[in-house]
């Protein structure tokens, strides 16, 4: 049973049910895999938060040119591992706003973010290491343990194996099955999104494509709000 085919998959913990539709809003919109951060947003960065934040985005693309040739699996803790240093902050406090998906330079520059920003990008980084974006999705979750919706970055090594979950919520990388904290509800592409079950998805999937577009366009322009 492919997830690939956009079937209900289900592993050994009967929870962890994913909607199989490929998140593809990065095939027609997402800058170059090379491109996590530009030399305008490190110059940009600079200017407006200081030197540590270019140290941080500096060490990111030291992460990269160091580890691309790593095994994947590898490359999956290492990225976890460096995105756990910045603190989770929600974006009411970070943005003032009570939504806003931050570029992966933003994050670092601000050293802080909330699920969407460090999924995204945990996303950017792991292409930029030559992961196929195939094996990369993102999932909105029910977290029953803070007890609200949330976004993880799934990487599946092969179409039939049990995905790894990169979590906000914690700096360890975990198979889904032992994720039985996290309640999957949907993942979604471009185009549709089949949740029967959740009256709140269309709005919450609308407001999704609107966020990433505004995020891929300043990543593309190397602009730092």
């Amino acid at each position: 049973m492919l997830w690939v085919k956009r079937v209900i998959l289900k592993y050994q913990s009967k929870q962890w049910l994913l909607f199989a539709l490929i998140f593809t809003l990065f095939v027609q919109s997402a800058p170059p895999s090379n491109a996590v951060i530009s030399k305008k947003e490190i110059d940009a960065a600079s200017k407006e938060y200081g030197v540590l934040a270019t140290r941080r985005m500096q060490a990111l693309l030291t992460l990269i040119a160091e580890n691309s040739n790593r095994p994947e699996r590898l490359k999956v803790n290492l990225v976890n591992s460096f995105f756990s240093k910045v603190t989770y902050m929600e974006d009411k406090q970070v943005w003032k706003t009570n939504d806003f998906w931050a570029t992966p330079a933003e994050l670092l520059a601000k050293d802080k973010g909330d699920a969407e920003d460090f999924a995204i990008a945990k996303f950017f980084t792991l292409l930029a290491m030559g992961i196929d974006e195939k094996k990369l999705y993102f999932s909105y979750v029910n977290a029953t343990r803070i007890k609200r919706s949330h976004i993880v970055l799934t990487y599946f090594r092969s179409p039939n194996s049990e995905p790894l979950i990169m979590d906000s919520l914690t700096d360890r990388v975990l198979k889904a099955s032992a994720r039985s904290d996290l309640i999957p509800i949907y993942s979604f592409n471009a185009k549709d999104l089949r949740n029967s079950d959740q009256t709140s998805s269309k709005q919450d999937f609308d407001n999704s494509i609107h966020q990433w577009g505004q995020m891929v366009t300043r990543m593309k322009q190397g602009i730092l709000k």
